[in-house]
């Protein structure tokens, strides 16, 4: 209820981002549940699934909810183990017909189609992990461990609604180069209003990065968000302030736009000036930039070669390091 179409719709998201985080994930797993456009199978890394074949993603989704809730919350399970039980005493969970060679099912790494019950741990218990691991996990139904950082899960336990209900009272942290470190709870109404703002960055842990750009101020202008609404966001959420750096440059930016930028460039170098102006001479001089010395100028994107042409033309022989770089 969030979208209509593609178009998001303001009154359901104003109440879903000021809803207390347990509603919010409450009406989130609830839309999940109920999906039959979400299909878990779809979502599995490494498969790629042909045919008009069609699985039932809801029931197969109920099944599985079943198994969880049986399991005692705060209990770490291995997830290996459950997907193992799981195979041994409901090997069709998702296939209640069977259909083991109906499912044109491929690997994407090999191209290799996974027909038959010989494939149950590369099909359905790959589904099975995926289920856990994402949309659980991400709905706040399980927690996760692993043995170390950067390895696949290995045990989950269940949650209950009361260990997600914590306060979103944290606040982010913002650095002079403008990036801003913002921590899970972080209110969700200031996280998507300072999304609009900024570029997004990869998360590390439970925190969210943000940095803002020209190209993200541009963006946000066009939303019709200047940097006069950025900086009372940014001062009411953080604990130290903005840094009075950032607060001069975002004023500058907003009076004057971009003042300094980094570009790419293919400069010719030339051994002595006459070589530049005989070659201003030739058809080639068209594909000539800005001159930035008596024997270097700007080469225009993809004109290396015809450049090059030119100068062989002249009778001088030139070098190409561009590859190079």
């Amino acid at each position: 209820g969030l979208l209509k179409g593609e178009q998001p719709q303001p009154e359901p998201v104003r109440d879903f981002l000021e809803a207390p985080r347990n509603s919010a994930l409450k009406s989130l797993r609830q839309a999940w549940i109920g999906s039959e456009e979400f299909n878990e199978l779809h979502q599995v890394t490494g498969l790629i699934l042909e045919g008009e074949w069609k699985n039932r993603p809801r029931e197969a989704r109920a099944f599985l909810l079943d198994l969880l809730n049986a399991i005692p919350a705060g209990k770490w399970w291995s997830l290996p183990s459950f997907v193992r039980d799981l195979k041994a005493r409901h090997p069709d969970f998702q296939r209640p017909a069977g259909e083991y060679d109906s499912w044109f099912i491929k690997r994407a790494s090999d191209g290799e189609y996974l027909r038959g019950f010989e494939h149950w741990d590369d099909v359905d218990g790959a589904l099975a992990r995926y289920f856990l691991t994402g949309p659980c996990h991400w709905l706040g139904l399980v927690d996760l461990a692993a043995p170390a950082q950067e390895t696949e899960p290995a045990a989950f336990r269940t949650r209950t609604d009361s260990e997600v209900s914590k306060p979103e009272t944290a606040v982010w942290h913002i650095a002079s180069q403008g990036k801003i470190t913002v921590p899970e709870l972080v209110p969700r109404t200031a996280r998507y209003q300072v999304s609009r703002f900024c570029e997004w960055l990869a998360p590390k842990g439970n925190e969210h990065g943000y940095q803002i750009t020209p190209a993200s101020l541009q963006k946000a202008g066009e939303q019709g968000l200047t940097a006069e609404h950025l900086l009372p966001l940014l001062a009411r959420h953080s604990r130290s302030g903005v840094p009075p750096a950032l607060v001069k440059a975002l004023k500058r930016w907003h009076a004057h736009g971009t003042e300094a930028r980094l570009e790419h460039h293919v400069i010719l170098e030339v051994s002595s000036p006459e070589v530049l102006k005989a070659l201003h001479k030739t058809k080639a001089a068209r594909f000539l930039g800005e001159t930035l010395g008596p024997s270097a100028v700007i080469v225009k994107t993809g004109a290396q070669a015809k450049v090059l042409a030119a100068l062989a033309e002249l009778g001088y022989l030139a070098e190409d390091k561009t590859s190079e770089v």
